[in-house]
């Protein structure tokens, strides 16, 4: 069978699986596999990179031993993934590189290829194939091994992308803060992470009144402005590594490693920005009920948390105007 054919027939078997449920890793995995079939190779590798270049892991292989990956990851480089991250790389023939133990994988070879695996100028990996064949890198074979490190290419961008896909929390398309179940895990997380390293977690729940008469009374386009508006001045008045999200009229913040204190200074601050410059149209003005509660001073759990802070919040509505109450406080 010709390269060419070998080629097509390998690309013809990935494309056909495109339609299945396979993972980017066993897809990529696959195509490693038929290129040692395909062709006499020792391994065929595809190697992952963080884009600092510093950290690599292996997403695909065939012909690598489970000792020499574990060895791979505690190494600080390997010069061969350093070059090819650079550019393409040929080693065969008289090339001293063959003949040098700290460029190459696992095996003694008599000839190597090796390939960024690039998508729209950016890096994402490694392609390495190696081969005992001295006169394997013809024009014709380093053209079809540059198209599978392409395709390999594919492989990390798809795998890449789906987990960006699923650490992308829910956003309220009225205000841009984060939707209600995205709070529940976030706070779930920042309690566990306060419990692991004993740091504090704020929880700052904030009541938006009047939202239904201005919604009766000038419309919903209205409403949601005014929404928006109150929604936006919270969120610059905090740090960025505080959590806003919000639930029809309500907006609730998780404050990692902040006191009751420093959240209640900041919720008062809150109000006060409210006083000092109100949100509304006419006569209808939004005001702000808050209450305030934190992690482990009054509860260590969100059964007992959350209750806490809605009472709250209930307390600062019967103040009225633009109100915090602090549990304890």
């Amino acid at each position: 069978m010709s390269l060419q054919d070998t080629r097509i027939r390998i690309e013809n078997e990935i494309l056909a699986r495109q339609e299945k449920k396979y993972s980017e890793e066993e897809q990529a995995n696959h195509l490693m596999h038929l290129l040692m079939e395909g062709y006499p190779l020792l391994s065929a590798a595809t190697i992952a990179v963080d884009p600092d270049g510093r950290n690599v892991s292996v997403f695909a292989q065939r012909g690598l031993s489970g000792h020499f990956i574990k060895e791979m990851y505690s190494r600080v480089s390997l010069p061969v993934i350093a070059q090819a991250l650079k550019g393409e790389v040929a080693v065969s023939g008289f090339d001293a590189r063959a003949k040098d133990p700290s460029f190459r994988l696992e095996h003694e070879y008599k000839t190597l290829y090796a390939a960024p695996c690039r998508l729209q100028e950016e890096t994402l990996g490694v392609f390495v194939v190696d081969s005992r064949e001295a006169d394997l890198l013809t024009p014709e074979m380093r053209r079809d091994l540059l198209a599978y490190a392409r395709l390999a290419a594919l492989f990390l961008a798809l795998r890449n992308l789906r987990g960006k896909i699923s650490r992308v929390p829910d956003v309220d398309l009225v205000t841009g803060l984060y939707t209600f179940k995205y709070f529940h895990e976030v706070l779930h997380r920042e309690m566990s992470r306060g419990k692991k390293f004993g740091h504090a977690v704020s929880l700052v729940f904030v009541k938006i009144r009047n939202l239904r008469e201005m919604n009766e009374v000038y419309g919903h386009v209205s409403a949601d402005n005014a929404l928006a508006e109150a929604a936006a001045r919270i969120r610059s008045m905090l740090r960025e590594v505080d959590y806003v999200a919000r639930s029809g009229g309500n907006i609730y913040l998780v404050m990692p490693g902040m006191t009751k204190t420093a959240a209640a200074a900041a919720a008062k601050k809150i109000a006060e920005a409210m006083d000092a410059s109100p949100v509304g149209q006419g006569e209808i003005l939004l005001q702000l009920a808050i209450g305030v509660a934190s992690f482990p001073q009054d509860g260590d759990t969100e059964r007992i948390l959350i209750p806490l802070v809605e009472s709250m919040v209930h307390e600062s509505m019967r103040k009225g105007g633009n109100a915090v109450s602090v549990y304890g406080g």
